[in-house]
């Protein structure tokens, strides 16, 4: 294996779900190893968020389309949504969902994000709901392939629009059993040539994470991992160059 040839990002999904959360997601960013990060549009702190991730240049912000919590920006997906225009959840999401209403959203979302000022570097979804809802993915590439920008998908996801994507996603650095420095470096060592993406949740606690989010303590773990020198010496000694979507 030519170890030159691996790329990796570390992209911190959930910025601008609380304060907390962002503030750790900036914190794993400027003595840590997160590289990326994926921004929440449609919460009350997003905004404000998104102006303070200005001071940080070197971290790569995507959209994280949201499907499946809070409100939509658009004034009329009613697929999308129940009876209070909340955003419907799980299988009520995904039997209900209409492709025109799903691509309305997300260039609301997305429009609004670029009216911000945020050089967006790529598109994931909170909870993976474009690789789980029929159909989404197609109009995910669509809007994606307008705007020139690559989609987050599963290693084993079947491409075939023409729209940037990494090598390899992993998305099991998450929850009380992996997250451990042994299993972050494990992962990295193990990397395959190409480019890889690792996706993690990192944040600190807050009262509004503690009313929106069932995912709070690991959190705080994960910038601890995040932060540790032993990971960033695994980084070096295999000779691994950290990147985020700007650069695939």
């Amino acid at each position: 294996m030519d170890l030159k040839q691996r790329r990796l990002i570390i992209n911190a999904d959930d910025f601008g779900l609380s304060p907390g959360v962002t503030a750790g997601i900036l914190y794993a960013h400027q003595y840590g190893l997160v590289s990326s990060t994926t921004a929440m549009v449609n919460t009350s702190f997003s905004k404000d968020c998104l102006q303070e991730a200005k001071h940080y240049s070197y971290l790569g912000i995507g959209l994280h389309f949201v499907l499946d919590a809070g409100q939509p920006l658009s004034p009329s997906v009613p697929s999308l949504t129940d009876n209070k225009n909340n955003f419907l959840k799980g299988k009520d999401l995904v039997e209900n969902a209409k492709g025109t209403d799903i691509k309305e959203e997300l260039k609301r979302q997305l429009e609004l994000l670029l009216s911000w000022g945020i050089d967006v570097t790529h598109i994931d979804s909170h909870h993976h709901m474009h690789l789980h809802i029929p159909g989404a993915l197609e109009i995910v590439y669509e809007v994606a392939h307008d705007y020139k920008l690559p989609v987050r998908v599963f290693t084993n996801t079947t491409v075939t629009a023409t729209v940037p994507r990494t090598d390899y996603f992993h998305f099991n650095f998450y929850g009380e059993n992996n997250l451990t420095e042994e299993y972050l470096i494990n992962m990295i060592t193990n990397l395959d040539q190409g480019t890889s993406e690792i996706m993690c949740h990192p944040g600190f606690l807050d009262t509004w994470l503690t009313k929106t989010s069932s995912y709070q303590q690991m959190r705080m773990k994960e910038v601890e991992i995040l932060v540790s020198n032993r990971i960033r010496k695994c980084l070096d000694e295999q000779n691994v160059q950290l990147v985020h979507y700007g650069g695939i």
